[in-house]
Order: C-alpha cells, then sequence, then structure tokens
C-alpha cells in the first residue's frame, strides 16, 4: 500500500468522515507491506498484509473480463481515463485491476485496485484493498474510476462519490450508467462518463482532523 494514498481511505463503518492512522510494521521504499489501519473513531483496526488492505474478506470478483488483459485495450483504457499526471490517483474495481501490471508502463499515475483479480500484487505504483460492500474511499478523492459490472447499489454509489467533480468512469457497455454522471462517448464495449459537478459539490466535506 502506497503511504500517501492511506490519506485517501476511510473506515467502511457508518460514522463520521475521518482519516485512518497507519501502524508499519514492515515497508518497502514508500509501500507498506504489513501493518495496520486504525480508525480513531470506532477503533476498528484493519490489517495490511503482502501490502494488501483488508477492509473485510471481500470475495474475488468473478472474470467480468473474459479474456486476458492485452496492451491494445490498456492503452485504449488509459486514453479514456485520461490518465496523464502523475499527482492522479485511478481506482480500478474488480476485474478491471488485471490491466495494472500493464498500465504501471503506459501512465505515471498511482493505481488504487479495489478487490482486483488473484495474481495482482501490489507495489511499483499499484495499491490494493480488498471490502466487499462499498469502496472505503474519500468522497472526491480519485481522479478516475473503471467500474466493473455485476457491483451492487452500495459499491456502484460509493465509486461515484469517490470521483472528483468533473473526473471520468468508465464501465462495459451493458452496465448503466449511475446517477450523478453523464455520458461521453459509448461504443459496442464500454462507455465513459463524467461526474456531474453539481453532484460532486453536495457531498458531504470532511471536518475531522487527523489524529496523530
Amino acid at each position: 500500500m502506497f503511504i500517501p494514498l492511506v490519506d485517501l481511505l476511510r473506515c467502511p463503518r457508518g460514522h463520521d468522515d475521518t482519516w485512518l492512522v497507519a501502524s508499519i510494521d514492515e515497508s518497502m521504499d514508500r509501500d507498506i507491506v504489513r501493518g495496520t489501519l486504525g480508525c480513531p473513531i470506532c477503533l476498528a483496526e484493519y490489517p495490511i498484509r503482502e501490502g494488501v488492505v483488508l477492509f473485510d474478506d471481500a470475495a474475488l470478483p468473478d472474470n467480468s473480463i473474459q479474456s486476458a488483459p492485452r496492451e491494445e485495450d490498456a492503452v485504449r483504457l488509459a486514453a479514456a481515463l485520461d490518465l496523464t499526471d502523475a499527482r492522479m490517483t485511478a481506482l480500478l474495481h474488480g476485474a478491471w485491476g488485471a490491466y495494472a501490471p500493464i498500465l504501471r508502463g503506459l501512465t505515471p499515475a498511482q493505481l488504487l485496485l479495489l478487490n482486483p483479480p488473484p495474481g495482482i500484487t501490489s507495489g511499483d505504483g499499484v495499491s490494493i484493498v480488498r471490502s466487499s460492500r462499498a469502496a472505503p474511499v474519500a468522497h472526491n478523492a480519485v481522479a478516475a474510476v473503471a467500474l466493473d459490472a455485476g457491483a451492487e447499489p452500495p459499491m456502484v454509489e460509493s465509486l461515484v462519490a469517490s470521483l472528483k467533480p468533473g473526473a471520468r468512469m468508465l464501465g462495459q457497455a451493458r452496465t448503466p450508467i449511475p446517477d450523478g454522471l453523464t455520458e461521453m462517448a459509448r461504443d459496442e464495449e464500454v462507455w465513459v462518463a463524467q461526474r456531474d459537478t453539481a453532484a460532486a459539490a453536495s457531498a458531504p466535506v470532511t471536518l475531522a482532523r487527523r489524529s496523530h
């Protein structure tokens, strides 16, 4: 787990929004390999094992992307989400996480993977979290989201809320575009939509201060 991305994560329990506090047992460069994230409000603790933050025992996604990831598809994904800036964080949900190893050679953006398929490892610009019900990510925090097919409404809602105003979400063509987004482009396989500024402005604002 890339240490600066810890500031984007939130406790998924139903209480006021606040940062999580990291306790690091083992690190490599700027990645946490083993440790714990703690919530200063409810005192919940979430282990980090092999660089993966475990918010719960999320099931691995099904094979929503039927074929093995191809470089041309990864190039298309990076272009659709406009992953051009090293200051960006893109969230890849479910099976889209399979593209992370290829994307690392195409974009300088940080990649945050939520419930990726087996075999994808954390480190070198890739961070992984597992959470079954909702994305444990702050509102208005990420620059792009790739939405896996079949996500439950609470997960979809949390992923939309995680987008910055005007940021892009990509989904498979069979997946309805969530509320709060405006379609930008579509073909037979995927759509790209942009988060409405008004909807993003109405999201809750974090007032809690960091616990030291």
